[in-house]
């Protein structure tokens, strides 16, 4: 318990802190360059604080210079910042809950520094949010996109929704998939305290976009869901789920 109360110390001080020099920064420019090291330093001293050790595989699939749309499984509040701690990607940003932009100083600056709030449940808003992604990725930004919309409060991984593989189709980026292994194990949804160790990101084999036809999104998902599960459960891994077949996002990209 008393690992769990420091990360949370360390949590909040550093949210407070990293939230707030971002918004300094983004006050002469949403787009600067020095918000991503902030970003960064946030996400890595909270995983210190957790102990929890990070492991790339298959980083060299991420080319430095590439914008993408990267897909990743979501277990558990970790994710994020195990993701920003793993890749080397400058401008990521991430589509969250709108909940989260309503937070003081840190919610904050998530709006000041290109972080997208998409609110599931009210279509209109979500069809907004997916503009908007539209947009970022226009100005330069690699988004974040987790299809299950929601943690997976078990090892499987919950239907994938088209939203992220319409936005890739409009946009003609690549999407990559990303496993996060472990986090489940160490913070998983209602877990009331955190198991040091080593969580594993694995990077699928990017997947193409461009010449495609929207009318692939089902076939995109498909492929990278497949990925994402080979890379958490092994190559024998097999489902029968792809993308639910209603999505707010077909309004929107």
């Amino acid at each position: 318990m008393l690992r769990t109360a420091w990360l949370v110390v360390v949590a909040v001080a550093m949210s407070i802190l990293c939230g707030g020099t971002v918004l300094i920064i983004a006050t002469f420019s949403s787009t600067s360059p020095l918000i991503d090291p902030v970003i960064r330093f946030w996400a890595r001293t909270i995983l210190r604080a957790g102990g929890i050790r990070i492991v790339t595989e298959g980083g060299q699939r991420i080319q430095a210079g590439q914008r993408y749309v990267l897909v990743s499984n979501h277990y558990s509040y970790l994710d994020i910042p195990c993701l920003y701690a793993a890749l080397p990607q400058q401008s990521i940003r991430f589509m969250a809950k709108v909940s989260l932009f309503k937070l003081p100083i840190f919610g904050w600056a998530l709006g000041r520094s290109g972080f997208i709030p998409i609110d599931r449940k009210n279509r209109r808003t979500a069809v907004k949010s997916f503009d908007l992604a539209a947009e970022r990725i226009r100005k330069g930004n690699t988004i974040v996109v987790f299809p299950e919309e929601g943690r997976s409060r078990s090892r499987e991984m919950r239907p994938f929704q088209r939203g992220g593989f319409l936005l890739a189709l409009k946009s003609g980026l690549p999407i990559a998939p990303l496993a996060i292994d472990s986090t489940f194990d160490h913070f998983p949804v209602g877990a009331k305290r955190i198991k040091p160790g080593t969580v594993t990101i694995r990077v699928g084999e990017p997947i193409p976009t461009k010449g495609r036809s929207v009318r692939e999104k089902q076939k995109l998902a498909a492929e990278a869901r497949e990925q994402i599960g080979s890379m958490l459960f092994g190559a024998g891994w097999r489902s029968d789920e792809t993308a639910t077949e209603t999505d707010a996002a077909d309004e929107a990209v």
